[in-house]
């Protein structure tokens, strides 16, 4: 294990050397195990000095990553907003298709959105954009499309009569 040098003369021992550390920008192929729409959407809370607002979330498994990886998109019709970004790429990538839409009100739209977002493959990766205002953010976005998973047959559960 390498040893660096502290402030005041001691040495300090640490897993990894400056020349292993990796870039963590993600860039990872992965499935949407769940996509939900709501204030806390997935039951996640935001932080309370930020103002609430309805928004999409997404939750990827991937190989790459231990961990699952989240990402928001507050839905807009504006451009240069996360939600159009994720749009195009939807668009650009065919997903577009495989998506449905149903729904009386916004809302049972967004969820019917979300819920058909399942299940959905991808290569992702992070980039970096441009929104409105000018200001920069970061925003995982789909960049190739794979089809859909089929979820795992339920097996069949059996059944027995118990006298008590």
């Amino acid at each position: 294990m390498p040893a660096y040098p502290l402030g005041g003369g001691g040495w300090m021992s640490i897993a990894f050397s400056p020349e292993e550390l990796v870039d963590v920008a993600k860039d990872f192929t992965g499935v949407i195990i769940d996509a939900d729409y709501g204030l806390e959407p997935l039951g996640i809370k935001g932080r309370p000095d930020i103002e609430r607002r309805p928004q999409l979330c997404i939750k990827i498994e991937t190989e790459e990553y231990e961990k699952p990886q989240y990402e928001w998109y507050a839905p807009s019709n504006r451009k240069k907003t996360k939600w159009a970004y994720f749009i195009e790429s939807l668009a650009e990538t065919g997903a577009l298709r495989d998506i449905d839409v149903s729904g009386e009100t916004d809302e049972e739209r967004m969820k019917s959105f979300a819920k058909s977002l399942i299940g959905m493959k991808f290569h992702f990766v992070q980039v970096e954009v441009e929104i409105i205002g000018g200001r920069k953010t970061t925003c995982i976005l789909p960049d190739e499309y794979f089809g859909r998973e089929e979820a795992e047959p339920i097996k069949e559960i059996r059944t027995e009569e118990v006298e008590l």
